[in-house]
């Protein structure tokens, strides 16, 4: 990780205040340089040409400018990169309609799975377990809220929603990789030579299923399992006059 940078550390900006030099040259300073647009310039970099790509001399060419004037504003690429993800996580669904708190939770994950879908480089962030858009928590917040409204204790509200997020990381990384894989890929070879003998079950299941373009998102069904699995253990469910949706705002 590179050390943050400090005003004394970062070269000057000339007397006409139009070029500043520093380790990579003399450039022009960009006016109107702010963390949101440092930011907004990476996950554009990022999502053309990968995760990758992202360096902080990368970002200082996306936006015409000197490296050193991305140092007054982001410390480092970590620094840039988490305010990447706390972009990302503005868009996450946090106020939804629905009159029961399992409607709620169902239209939630099901447009959280839809938004991040479009977003999967992120979730190769996330799963390092060194990152947390702090701006996320909103989304927590709401489906922690109506797990608890539908009559769960904290602690099994929890883990419902430890559930919920870990089927929507799973399926999206299995089912929507960041490149497509050559056909045949080694996994279908694989499951091509599957012995019914040796693997009957896996076998008789894997033949009863549809080619992999004809098949449905399954998505939904197995998040309504798993809702009908926890929301079972629930308590009786607490009454409320919220009728639009879950408090704090949100319908």
């Amino acid at each position: 990780m590179r050390p943050a940078v400090t005003a004394a550390s970062v070269p000057a900006a000339d007397h006409d205040g139009e070029q500043e030099t520093g380790r990579y040259g003399r450039r022009k300073v960009r006016p109107g340089l702010t963390p949101a647009a440092i930011a907004t310039a990476g996950r554009r970099l990022i999502e053309r040409e990968g995760l990758e790509a992202l360096t902080m001399r990368a970002v200082a060419t996306e936006l015409n400018t000197a490296p050193a004037s991305l140092y007054r504003h982001v410390a480092d690429r970590d620094a840039l990169l988490l305010a990447i993800l706390e972009q990302i996580a503005e868009g996450l669904p946090v106020e939804v309609s629905g009159r029961t708190p399992r409607t709620r939770l169902r239209r939630r994950w099901l447009a959280a799975h839809t938004y991040m879908a479009d977003h999967v480089w992120v979730l190769h962030i996330l799963i390092r377990g060194e990152m947390v858009a702090e701006t996320a928590f909103r989304f927590t917040d709401a489906c922690l809220a109506d797990f608890l409204a539908a009559g769960l204790s904290p602690a099994k509200a929890m883990r419902a929603f430890y559930g919920c997020w870990h089927l929507t990381i799973g399926e999206l990384l299995d089912g929507h990789p960041l490149k497509p894989p050559r056909e045949p890929s080694q996994r279908q070879r694989a499951v091509a030579r599957v012995d019914p003998e040796q693997l009957p079950a896996l076998a008789r299941v894997t033949a009863a299923l549809p080619p992999r373009e004809h098949r449905r998102d399954d998505f939904p069904g197995v998040l309504d399992t798993l809702l009908s699995g926890f929301l079972a253990e629930a308590r009786t469910p607490t009454v409320t006059s919220r009728g639009a949706g879950p408090s704090r705002g949100r319908s």
